[in-house]
């Protein structure tokens, strides 16, 4: 822990002793009815939803990301907030591509002297969805006994179309630790390595035969992901990847019955079937727009000279969906900033006397994608950057830290605040002077490392003053077990009332926070020349 002065150390000591006093009373009185608006079990409430069941994990891109999102823009509708997505909604929609099966114009089929004699219908189709799959030609049959089809290095396949029984099956070992977790992943990185074989080999892979892989890849499923539009760079990656088919062994027997086909255990690696039939294999892509929204909206101030400035407070609304099925909650990342987010603008919107400035409320998309949400909005904004008068982020504020070294209970006090001063002294004097005033916290600085991970990032790189407040890592970070029931309700309280607190500081202060010349110049990886903020020289 770093040490604490005794004056800051005794008011922390004094605030935590002060067990019937809640964050909200600590607030000046012109901020307290609002702060005071928000309870532990609306907090509750918030996040059980955000983080439960039915949102799926908010993956982005997915239905359960598209009902977080309308749960949000909901409540900013009954706070009688203002939209301030695109032409006059609550959304930016984000460039993002969702790739479905259109099972229709899809499917396998065998044909002998250009008859249809059988085929597999797209409905019936298993495997990992790529670019999409157009092959046809004669047909050959062949085994592998390899996980990655290396014994059939050295085979002519003269572009026949190729179906390979894959006897080793699809998991190199399946007691391996790792095949509940990465089974699906296990075989599409398989069924990818056997079908470079078969190309290598001359053919062209039409599918592969095996029910381990069948029953761990399952019907073809939607993908979705940024599209390049979006500045993201997966996204020609993607682009190139192959479809790949798997078959149950009662399916290819099926669809080769007409040709008294050999069985499949007496088939050889080195030595392919070629009958006198044509294979036509077939899946086709549809792409459409997918649930993929940042959702915005501004709380109006008071001041006519000052109402078109904007305080921002951000959070990300997406998690990790559901990874091999199952669903990652993602109550602290970030559920516990998406409740904070709901709160700070209920104590905004419900508090008699609203700021001078605006305060424009953001939760973005895509942030376990690389940041793509807020790197969207800032190229395209919906209120001038220049306007910004800091960006204040809350990622993960609802638990303990707990790591090597540190239990839980060790940091109950502990809140970090990161990348403060990498801008601005004013924006970051202005954190110290509030928390050792009124909230308390104990602040570590030992998470820079995490600057260039959070949403604030894409502000800070085109000059607007950020705060990122974090309580730090813990064992339940991106796995399943991130539920609601480990969340510090009462600590998630007060990060958001002190959070709230300097939102509302800043939007009254007669000047806004100006960026440092000299920490500007040192800010590497910028995305302009000049900061949107005013600059001190």
């Amino acid at each position: 822990m770093r040490p604490l002065p005794l004056a800051v150390l005794l008011t922390a000591q004094l605030l935590a002793s002060q067990d019937t006093v809640s964050p909200a009373d600590r607030l000046p009185g012109d901020r307290r009815a609002g702060a005071s608006s928000v309870s532990v079990e609306l907090l509750q409430e918030w996040l059980g939803t955000l983080a439960s069941e039915e949102f799926g994990g908010r993956g982005t891109g997915q239905p359960g990301y598209r009902l977080a999102a309308d749960y949000l823009a909901e409540h900013f509708e009954n706070l009688g907030l203002e939209p301030a997505g695109t032409e006059g909604s609550w959304f930016q929609d984000v460039p993002w591509m969702l790739e479905t099966v259109d099972a229709g114009r899809s499917g396998i089929e065998l044909l002998v002297d250009e008859e249809s004699v059988a085929d597999i219908p797209g409905e019936a189709l298993h495997g990992a969805l790529g670019t999409g799959l157009e092959v046809a030609g004669h047909l050959a049959v062949v085994a592998t006994d390899s996980y990655d089809g290396a014994d059939l290095a050295g085979l002519a396949l003269d572009d026949r179309v190729t179906l390979v029984v894959a006897r080793a099956g699809l998991l190199q070992n399946p007691d391996d630790p790792r095949a509940q977790r990465f089974g699906p992943f296990l075989a599409a990185r398989a069924v990818s390595a056997i079908g470079n074989a078969v190309r290598k080999a001359g053919g062209r892979l039409a599918a592969i035969i095996d029910d381990r892989g069948v029953e761990l890849m399952g019907p073809f499923q939607p993908r979705s992901g940024p599209t390049a539009r979006a500045g993201s760079r997966a996204a020609a990656g993607r682009g190139r990847t192959p479809t790949g088919i798997v078959l149950s062994i009662a399916q290819a027997r099926a669809l080769l019955a007409p040709l008294e086909a050999p069985e499949f255990d007496t088939l050889r690696a080195d030595r392919p079937w070629t009958p006198n039939a044509t294979l036509r294999a077939r899946v086709v892509v549809a792409e459409s727009q997918a649930p993929a929204h940042n959702v915005c909206a501004i709380l109006r101030g008071t001041d006519p000279d000052l109402r078109d400035e904007y305080v921002v407070v951000g959070c990300h609304l997406d998690h990790l969906g559901a990874p091999g099925g199952v669903v990652h909650p993602g109550a602290d990342d970030d559920g516990s900033g998406t409740t904070g987010l709901m709160a700070i603008a209920q104590a905004f919107a419900r508090n008699p006397k609203r700021p001078r400035r605006s305060i424009l409320f953001l939760a973005f998309c895509g942030e376990e994608n690389g940041l793509i949400g807020s790197s969207f909005y800032t190229q395209n904004p919906t209120v001038p950057l220049e306007s910004m008068v800091a960006e204040l982020q809350i990622d993960m504020i609802g638990r303990n830290e707990e790591k090597a070294g540190e239990t839980a209970a060790e940091n109950v006090d502990c809140l970090h605040l990161v990348g403060s001063h990498k801008l601005s002294d004013d924006l970051h004097q202005l954190c110290v002077r509030l928390n050792d005033e009124r909230a308390g916290f104990e602040f570590e600085w030992d998470e820079e490392g995490v600057f260039y991970r959070s949403d604030h990032w894409n502000f800070a790189r085109v000059g607007v003053p950020i705060a990122f407040f974090f309580t730090g890592f813990h064992p339940d970070y991106h796995q399943p077990s991130d539920t609601p029931d480990k969340i510090d309700y009462p600590k998630l309280r007060r990060v958001l009332c002190y959070v709230y607190d300097l939102a509302f500081e800043l939007a009254q202060a007669d000047q806004r926070p100006q960026v440092d010349a000299e920490r500007w110049d040192a800010l590497e990886r910028k995305a302009r020349a000049a900061p949107a903020a005013p600059v001190r020289r």
